[in-house]
């Protein structure tokens, strides 16, 4: 079972909870070269400057930065800036923000509670990845926490639950919030902090036994494991999570719909007659928004949705007899549930059978653009036929399906799943003594 514990963390020394946004940065993976600079000027204290320091003509190799994080973060503390909390305690991150549905927008709630989760190897089957990882973010990360011995973001994980557990984590929220913002696409970010023993009793209780999905995460995960395996130090073997209970009726999945690119060559058939070999494909007429977006709301009896830009018409895709024959006898070594997942349906038919290429990431970013939002979608490849032969638009996944396929010991498909909003960094910071 995951072990759970409070701690006494470092947070902003704030006038007021509202000025905790000066602070704040989306994860680090989640900030490109623009956003850096324009979180640099928000505040000279703003915690992009130990996630994400900027290289400097002067730096020699790339752990130099992190030596500067290091030296910052422990400058600010012996200011003022971060201070550490008298007592330990547990926090309570919550995300109220807006989400399509239809042709509305719906407010949805997400609510986590921040704590030290003993770290444990994936083996044992306490702690379940859902993604692979790369070897360059993993060794950037591990000099960053060299440097700094703290965790400086949160790692997103996720419980089994049937609703005991979302009630036991919202019951957490006491007192006024500790901080609060706004970021982009009007997502409001609030942090309560409890050191009641009474909260932190029902949460360590209410967790025994559970394991834990990793949603967000994994290469800080991957990175603290490595660093507490080299070091040996007990100190080292925890690391902050921010939980959420799979019944949170605020957890939202995004799918990533994918932009199939046009290839250099002669031109070639239209998509939906290459598909109709192995899908079902039923016109749904001319091309529209509305008609993507009711697509995506309640299905209507298809797998997934085509915009052909061959003829600019939306085409229903399910898949047929011969595509359930292909993927039976091609399992990959995956399971029956993984394999008839929409996306391993694009990937296993038409990247592996229909082009003959082989599955690795290299070749399917080559083949695809994979965009979250499906007006986003749709206008590029309405605006470039030439550009993309089509769209797939994909319904999100269900958690259920997400923990079934991970509690069986296999990993999610390249961009199945997006977990949104995202957390944010520099709500609560972690010093490793507090292991």
């Amino acid at each position: 079972m995951p072990d759970i514990r409070p701690f006494a963390g470092y947070r902003y020394n704030l006038d007021k909870p509202e000025d905790l946004g000066r602070f704040v940065a989306p994860p680090y993976d989640m900030i490109d070269t623009a956003a850096v600079a324009r979180l640099y000027d928000a505040d000279p204290c703003n915690v992009v400057r130990i996630i994400q320091n900027r290289k400097e003509p002067f730096d020699t190799e790339n752990r130099d930065r992190h030596h500067r994080a290091a030296k910052l973060l422990g400058a600010w503390i012996d200011s003022g800036v971060l201070a550490k909390d008298p007592a330990p305690s547990l926090y309570v991150y919550r995300h109220e923000f807006p989400v399509r549905q239809g042709s509305a927008d719906v407010v949805c709630r997400r609510t986590s509670v921040i704590a030290l989760v003993k770290l444990a190897e994936y083996e044992q089957g306490i702690v379940l990845p859902h993604e692979y990882t790369l070897s360059g973010p993993k060794i950037d990360r591990y000099e960053l926490l060299s440097a700094t011995r703290t965790h400086s973001e949160l790692i997103f994980g996720l419980v089994p639950d049937s609703g005991p557990i979302y009630n036991v984590i919202a019951a957490c929220v006491q007192g006024p919030a500790a901080g609060t913002f706004e970021s982009e696409g009007s997502v409001r970010h609030t942090l309560y902090r409890t050191a009641d023993p009474h909260a932190i009793e029902s949460v360590t209780r209410a967790l025994a036994g559970k394991k834990v999905l990793i949603a967000d995460g994994h290469h800080r995960y991957e990175t603290a494991l490595s660093f507490y395996r080299d070091t040996g130090n007990p100190a080292h073997a925890w690391v902050v999570m921010a939980l959420v209970s799979m019944a949170d009726p605020g957890l939202v999945i995004r799918p990533f719909h994918r932009l199939a690119r046009t290839s250099p060559g002669p031109k070639l058939a239209p998509l939906h007659t290459v598909l109709s070999q192995f899908f079902d494909v039923k016109d749904r007429g001319e091309a529209s928004l509305p008609a993507v977006n009711a697509f995506l709301e309640k299905g209507n009896g298809a797998d997934m949705l085509l915009l052909d830009t061959a003829d600019r018409r939306l085409y229903g895709l399910s898949l047929n007899a011969a595509g359930d024959d292909y993927l039976t006898a091609h399992p990959g070594g995956m399971s029956q549930l993984w394999n008839r997942l929409d996306v391993s349906k694009i990937n296993s038919i038409v990247v592996n059978k229909l082009l003959g290429l082989p599955l690795d990431g290299t070749v399917l970013h080559d083949i695809f653009d994979y965009v979250n939002d499906a007006d986003a979608a749709y206008g590029e490849a309405v605006r470039s036929p030439n550009s993309y032969r089509g769209a797939f638009f994909i319904r999100p996944l269900d958690i259920a399906a997400v923990n079934a396929i991970v509690s069986g010991g296999e990993r999610m498909p390249q961009k199945s799943t997006n977990f949104f909003p995202k957390f944010f960094s520099g709500l609560v910071f972690n010093r490793l003594e507090n292991g």
